[in-house]
């Protein structure tokens, strides 16, 4: 379980991690392109031969979902959820009024500031009392 307080803390850390997640995820998605699609890329990532001269893409391919996966098992070990990477949505399990929560966070909000029921999800979000986010200076 974690305090409001607990999550901000690991926000820098997951920050960068969706950052680079980001990185990756572009650059494999122009690999699946390069191999033929999405099945086509499954199939290569699962162990398929990839079409002559795409050699070096495959291998590529199958590294960056390595590491993707590897940065969201890291994340994960921190004791949140990852639950959405196109979006960037973390979880993390919390109490409020005694009832277990998700305290909510998406990548490039500066904190944890919003929660929702277990049962529920994004669409439910609420803000967290005395916590606000404030919007970036330039877009003001």
């Amino acid at each position: 379980m974690f305090t409001v307080e607990e999550a901000n803390e690991l926000v820098p850390d997951l920050e960068l991690a969706f950052g680079r997640l980001g990185r990756l995820r572009g650059e494999a998605s122009v690999l699946v392109e390069a191999l033929g699609g999405g099945e086509r890329a499954m199939e290569v990532l699962n162990g398929g031969t990839p079409d002559p001269g795409l050699e070096g893409q495959a291998a590529r391919f199958r590294a960056l979902v390595q590491e993707i996966n590897t940065i969201v098992e890291q994340v994960n070990d921190l004791g949140c959820l990852v639950k959405d990477l196109d979006s960037g949505l973390v979880d993390f399990y919390g109490v409020r009024d005694g009832e277990p929560v998700f305290l909510c966070w998406q990548f490039g909000e500066p904190a944890v500031a919003h929660w929702h029921p277990v049962e529920g999800g994004f669409a439910s979000r609420q803000p967290i009392e005395g916590i606000s986010i404030e919007p970036p200076t330039f877009l003001n």
